[in-house]
């Protein structure tokens, strides 16, 4: 079975939050427990700004085709079954910034 890190970028079918269908999109990794799931949030083209979104700001180094958006709001578990690919990593110092993303929208 497959292993992912945090930060690795893949390529999914991400839930819709009605559950009534899926879309191909990029998810960002979080967890990786070494079972058969693992935690992403959804990554976008479409620009937001609220606390808990982030800027990617080396998409191109990440494997990423375009300016892309992370959606901390948007988490769901799957099964690494529905992982199409891996696109490739935020790149350094990226992790850390999303970390401290993590502490403040989640009060660590």
């Amino acid at each position: 079975m497959t292993a992912y890190n945090f930060g690795d970028i893949v390529l999914i079918g991400f839930p819709h939050t009605d559950l009534q269908g899926v879309s191909k999109r990029p998810a960002l990794v979080l967890y990786d427990a070494g079972d058969q799931d693992i935690l992403v949030v959804r990554i976008t083209t479409q620009e937001y700004t609220t606390e808990a979104d982030y800027k990617i700001i080396d998409w191109r180094k990440s494997g990423l085709f375009a300016e892309s958006f992370v959606r901390f709001g948007k988490q769901a578990t799957i099964e690494k079954k529905y992982v199409i690919r891996k696109l490739g990593a935020l790149a350094e110092p990226e992790p850390e910034t999303v970390k401290s993303i993590l502490r403040r929208i989640f009060k660590l």
